[in-house]
């Protein structure tokens, strides 16, 4: 009887499949069996496991546009080796909205078409994205401290967070400099915003910018000579190698800085490389629609236990539409995939390959165990 494991998951399938190690008895004449798994396009369907023909074979596959992946032999040629299976899904995608305060957001009405636009985003995704907030300058005034950035998060990122969001807004107002790059320089502290941080969930930075970093790295204020676009292309690096946080910019109105802004997008991990413009509210909110449609696919996945409690987890093979992705531990040359938890129980993939899950490139996921030693891939 076939026993249903895991529904796809919309957009994309994502599948566990049957697997092995080299640790299974041969069959009954003493051979060593052959185990397989198989790739296919245009999977639609559930994934099961049964027999077939009655005997004990294990093969796992996905098959013909039916979409079912089922174990069973062919007339008895295949025997199973030690079998596990694992449920794969989505992990939360969580989303810091970094809002620019600074006094030139009150130019041209920026601040309240700027609030309209993340009420709508905040409103449109709550129950998919949970959200969060910081805001820079903190400072209250255009005295004093111009580059005043904050010791914690305004609003850590929550499941339904967005009425908090936008009650939140509508309790500040444009003043003071604009302190890019110690504001992002906050969140390589983990006890800054301790949610966005701890590395559960696909986690992204989205900026909103009006004008160039007027603020120097000891934070004093510099009209002219604020960070440079290296700076802020390193602390961007540092952020996606160190934390798997991944940054996007939008550059709102005529007085951005593009080499500033295209520093950060080039080194943010995403497919958005250059940064966004928006010259007016409406621009603004398809910027931020746009982000959120792609952002809502997370590449943080749930790869569940294990059957089998004893495995080597170095043995755990990751496929993307049928192709096997080398594991790139903490992601330091960002092409494969990396586990997210000491348990090996979630899984991140690396920048090269999120960047093709966001664009809607791939088809289906596939997590098993290897067969032999020979099939296993790590990048060093």
């Amino acid at each position: 009887m076939k026993n249903h494991l895991f529904r796809l998951l919309f957009p994309f399938a994502v599948f566990a499949f049957l697997a092995c190690s080299d640790k299974s008895s041969g069959d009954d004449d003493g051979g060593n069996p052959e185990i397989t798994s198989g790739f296919g396009s245009g999977a639609q369907g559930d994934v099961t496991v049964g027999d077939e023909g009655g005997d004990e074979s294990l093969v796992g596959g996905i098959g013909d546009a039916s979409g079912e992946i089922v174990s069973g032999g062919n007339d008895g040629d295949f025997v199973a080796c030690e079998s596990i299976s694992s449920d794969v899904s989505q992990v939360e995608t969580r989303v810091m909205l970094l809002e620019d305060k600074s006094r030139s957001m009150n130019e041209n009405n920026k601040w309240s078409l700027s609030i309209d636009a993340i009420t709508e985003m905040v409103t449109n995704y709550d129950s998919e994205i949970s959200f969060g907030l910081d805001l820079f300058s903190r400072a209250t005034s255009n005295d004093g401290e111009m580059c005043t950035v904050g010791n914690s998060v305004v609003h850590d990122v929550a499941p339904n967070n967005g009425g908090t969001i936008i009650n939140e807004l509508s309790r500040w107002e444009p003043s003071a400099a604009t302190p890019l790059l110690l504001a992002m320089r906050n969140y390589t502290s983990a006890a800054y915003a301790p949610v966005f941080l701890n590395g559960s969930a696909g986690s992204y930075l989205v900026i909103i910018s009006d004008g160039m970093d007027t603020c120097s790295a000891d934070g004093q204020f510099r009209q002219d000579v604020g960070a440079s676009a290296a700076e802020l292309a390193a602390v961007t690096t540092q952020l996606l190698n160190e934390h798997g946080i991944r940054t996007i910019v939008i550059g709102f109105g005529q007085g951005i800085d593009p080499a500033q802004l295209n520093a950060i997008a080039a080194a943010g991990g995403t497919v958005f490389s250059t940064y966004l413009q928006a010259d007016d509210g409406e621009q603004l909110k398809a910027a931020l629609a746009q982000i959120a449609e792609t952002v809502v696919v997370s590449c943080e996945f749930q790869v569940g236990t294990f059957q089998n409690p004893d495995i080597d987890y170095d043995w755990v093979l990751v496929y993307l539409d049928g192709q096997q992705i080398a594991r790139d531990d903490d992601c330091k040359n960002g092409d494969g995939w990396t586990w997210t938890s000491a348990a090996h129980t979630t899984i991140r993939f690396c920048s090269r390959q999120c960047t093709s899950l966001e664009a809607g490139e791939i088809g289906n996921i596939g997590v098993r165990l290897a067969c032999s030693e020979d099939e296993i891939i790590i990048v060093e």
